[in-house]
């Protein structure tokens, strides 16, 4: 099993927009622990599901940033913080006024 999020859009037109996070292993091995250790909100909740509302984003993405910077200085983790890197890019390329829903879990 793995943790991902599925981002819906307001267009019927357009495909929604899956990216993945981590998989079970590592969200409970690294992930976890880290946003334990630093008090986060959302990335704990990553295995029951959220849907995250569009004005939470800012939040989550900020939690993503701190997530990196304290997973980083270990070259252990570096394929992690290539992978958070892909998310904060994908998210950066929305328009957030064309998003209906974020899903994770």
């Amino acid at each position: 099993m793995s943790v991902a999020i599925l981002i819906k859009f307001k267009s019927t037109d357009r495909a929604p927009l899956y990216i993945s996070v981590a998989t079970q292993g590592e969200y409970h091995g690294v992930w976890l622990s880290a946003a334990e250790k630093l008090g986060l909100k959302w990335v704990p909740l990553f295995e029951d599901g959220p849907v995250v509302d569009v004005s939470d984003l800012p939040t989550l993405l900020d939690e993503f940033r701190q997530l990196r910077d304290a997973l980083a200085g270990s070259p252990k983790n570096d394929a992690i913080l290539e992978h958070i890197d892909l998310i904060l890019e994908e998210f950066s390329r929305l328009d957030l006024t064309e998003v209906s829903r974020i899903a994770i879990g």
